[in-house]
């Protein structure tokens, strides 16, 4: 993403830092990105200039050591989202899957609180989908693409749950999304 898409700290519903993960259907396992490095991952709310002030989510992920943007998933009303551990959640699009490995249990609980909170959004029609610019899902650094899914294993959420009140958004320049996919 360029300085003037990145997302505003103040634009997240939540951030939590974890492990990006990506299915390899191969050998039937999830592989850490980028080998297991940790990242500030969050839900946070953006304005298309193109979709005439109308606002989507997207889940936005970037490297905590050098600020590289790893995961970028606009929600979508279908998104499939499973927690499976307390610690392990994934979500998938199509044929593709990406998935989190949290810090806490507690960070895992906030960051699914994040996602029902945009995807209630969504279904209220307080925000709009994400554009199917790449499939909805960019795993920059290796090139798959996948789009989001219905949330699945509710649980009780607990009092440690930890949200940003968020004011501000972000306007989304969906002409990068555009040249991305065509580079």
């Amino acid at each position: 993403m360029t300085e003037e898409t990145h997302p505003d700290d103040d634009s997240y519903i939540v951030r939590v830092k974890a492990v990006v993960m990506t299915r390899d259907d191969s050998s039937g396992g999830w592989l850490a990105q980028d080998g297991g490095c940790l990242s500030r991952v969050g839900v946070c709310k953006v304005l298309s200039a193109e979709l005439l002030g109308r606002s989507s989510f997207l889940i936005h992920g970037e490297r905590l050591k050098d600020k590289q943007v790893i995961l970028e998933c606009f929600l979508k009303k279908d998104l499939v989202y499973t927690k499976a551990t307390p610690t392990f959640h994934h979500w998938k699009v199509d044929n593709k899957k990406c998935g989190l490995t949290f810090q806490s249990p507690a960070d895992a609980r906030a960051f699914d609180r994040g996602v029902r909170k945009a995807m209630e959004d969504l279904t209220e029609g307080t925000g709009e989908e994400g554009e199917d610019y790449e499939g909805c899902v960019s795993m920059l650094l290796n090139g798959s693409t996948t789009s989001s899914s219905t949330i699945q294993n509710e649980a009780e959420l607990g009092d440690d749950d930890v949200f940003t009140v968020s004011s501000s958004i972000v306007v989304l320049n969906t002409s990068k999304f555009r040249d991305i996919k065509n580079t």
